[in-house]
């Protein structure tokens, strides 16, 4: 150990121990994100009496692809398919999430009705349900028709259904009515299933859950209807995306440091643990201060290129400096190009810009040589828009004259 050195042989051992423990704890929560799927509410996940995974089997015997989304609902949607926003709850953050979903072509928007407890004998259970109340309906349906209101009946008799088929519930029905709601399926005290059409989207609002939750399938009519709801959004062979950030099933992308430990990237990781291990046991008993570099140039030089700075700066002639700057190198790149003889500046200025066109210049040399006359009013310019006059007209030559480079840091 040099007798300079910064720390003692035992802290730094302790500051490396201490890295790599840090390290694995950072890897262990990245990888530890998802979230349990034992629920009752009104997701895919849950075969309670209120769930839904009931209808999303129904819709993979069928052949239909259904994905049950934790993340990034609206980019899995494939062409003609559909997402399925089922019972949001209200709150600031999921106003957030359906706004953003609503900006599919294709929407099934399912209002809540039903909330429930887990059973005390079996989680997966309901052990029991109770109404929610009209206004959660009401909030969510005016997400999407402001104007329009729920309301539940004991009895109902369809006076339309545009889907030939007709479900089977028990009381209380939930209907809704008002808005810019186009009934699909609708009774004198409103419509069970309604329709709203902006310019290339499609949402269609269904009042009742019951119609397509798992305790509702076994009713006549009720599975028979739900397929066609869903097919009558869907296009050719979409996939339906049943949105289940909504209940709290959040699970973000596997992490890219995931990739390093498994085959056969795994072995490009031992090669570099391996090249960190030499490094350290290369390296680590020599640890301490560093050694002054030698100067990058003579001193001598450096402070005639700073005193030159410094002086331009101080009498104030950036500006005529960078118009000359701008002129000569106009005139030496018509010289090396050997433009006509005898052209005026204007002339001159439209041939290059011909040939800069040519050669597929985007850079306007006469705006460049523009700007750079309007340096001779006499006042001061921002040193930053003198900074960029300057590169643009160097880049400019050396693109017209040696070609344009295909790395970005020239440009």
């Amino acid at each position: 150990m040099n007798s300079d050195s910064i720390f003692s042989q035992r802290l730094l051992t302790v500051w490396i121990v201490g890295a790599v423990l840090v390290f694995a704890v950072t890897l262990y929560f990245m990888g530890s994100k998802d979230q349990g799927t034992n629920t009752v509410g009104p997701s895919t996940f849950s075969r309670s009496a209120i769930g839904y995974a009931g209808i999303a089997d129904v819709l993979q015997q069928l052949g239909i692809t259904v994905i049950k989304s934790r993340y990034d609902s609206l980019g899995k949607l494939t062409s003609g398919g559909v997402v399925v926003i089922a019972e949001p709850m209200p709150g600031g953050k999921t106003e957030t999430t359906v706004r953003t979903l609503l900006k599919a072509d294709s929407i099934l928007l399912v209002l809540p009705k039903w909330t429930g407890q887990p059973s005390q004998n079996k989680s997966s259970w309901l052990g029991e349900a109770s109404l929610l109340p009209p206004e959660d309906a009401d909030w969510v349906l005016n997400l999407v028709a402001p104007q329009a209101e729920v309301k539940q009946v004991d009895q109902v008799t369809w006076t339309s259904n545009a889907l030939k088929i007709a479900p089977t519930l028990e009381a209380p029905i939930q209907l809704m009515q008002g808005g810019a709601l186009q009934p699909l399926i609708a009774s004198q005290d409103g419509m069970l299933l309604g329709q709203l059409i902006s310019r290339n989207r499609k949402i269609w609002v269904l009042a009742d859950p019951d119609v397509i939750a798992n305790h509702g399938l076994a009713e006549p009519g009720n599975a028979a209807l739900a397929v066609a709801i869903v097919n009558g959004l869907r296009g050719g062979t979409g996939s339906v995306v049943f949105d289940e950030t909504l209940h709290g099933f959040i699970s973000e992308p596997a992490s890219p440091l995931v990739l390093l430990f498994r085959f056969p990237f795994v072995l490009v990781t031992l090669q570099v643990v391996i090249a960190i291990a030499l490094l350290l046991w290369a390296t680590v008993r020599r640890f301490g201060a560093p050694q002054p570099a030698p100067p990058a140039m003579r001193a001598g030089r450096l402070g005639l290129l700073q005193n030159i700075a410094k002086l331009l700066e101080f009498t104030g002639h950036q500006e005529v400096m960078i118009r000359r700057y701008v002129l000569e190198t106009v005139r030496d790149v018509a010289r090396q190009l050997h433009a006509p003889r005898g052209l005026s500046t204007q002339a001159l200025l439209a041939w290059l810009q011909r040939v800069g066109a040519a050669r597929g210049i985007d850079i306007d040399c006469s705006a460049v040589v523009a700007e750079a006359e309007t340096l001779a009013d006499g006042r001061r310019r921002n040193p930053a828009s003198l900074v960029r006059l300057a590169r643009d007209i160097h880049r400019w030559r050396g693109e017209i004259v040696d070609g344009r480079t295909r790395n970005p840091r020239d440009r």
